[in-house]
């Protein structure tokens, strides 16, 4: 990876706690690269938020942080309006390491016989304060994102922290 260039290794989409921390300790001892860490979360009826392995954010912040990743946070399964508590969740749980969040356009609705995600990038740039307030430090798009997703965010974190 290093040799082709790549400035970090992303290993993402996570449920499980230890198959996470092998991937990051494994990416550790054979690249001197920074490693990304993301797990998938699912709200739950109570208004928390587990992976379908019954890990929590906060659980996967601490281990996920002690098993040497440099950036951790959630992709996918969520739009941004859900990412809010996951990362406010992770930073309760982890102070100081950078968080990344990669949120859906919306979760997909079926629409002809195809999954449309149907969040614009307005309404995905409408979240960025609060993704930012809450704790996070890098924002991207997952599913359904487009460069146009990607512009508006990156618009409206430049607004929130800069102003006009």
């Amino acid at each position: 990876m290093e040799r082709g260039g790549a400035d970090a290794c992303c290993i993402e989409t996570f449920t499980a706690l230890d198959e996470a921390c092998l991937a990051i300790r494994a990416a550790k001892e054979h690249t001197g690269l920074e490693v990304i860490c993301t797990f998938t979360f699912d709200a739950l009826a109570d208004g928390s938020y587990r992976t379908m392995m019954g890990v929590s954010p906060s659980e996967m912040a601490r281990s996920t942080a002690d098993a040497g990743a440099d950036i951790i946070g959630a992709n996918c399964g969520q739009g941004p309006k859900g990412m809010i508590g996951i990362v406010r969740e992770i930073r309760a749980a982890v102070a100081e390491i950078p968080i990344i969040v990669q949120a859906n356009a919306g979760l997909p609705v079926r629409v002809d016989d195809a999954d449309v995600f149907p969040e614009t990038p307005e309404m995905m740039a409408a979240r960025v304060a609060d993704l930012i307030e809450a704790g996070a430090n890098i924002l991207g798009g997952c599913c359904g994102t487009t460069p146009e997703h990607i512009r508006a965010i990156a618009a409206a974190k430049e607004l929130f922290l800069h102003g006009a």
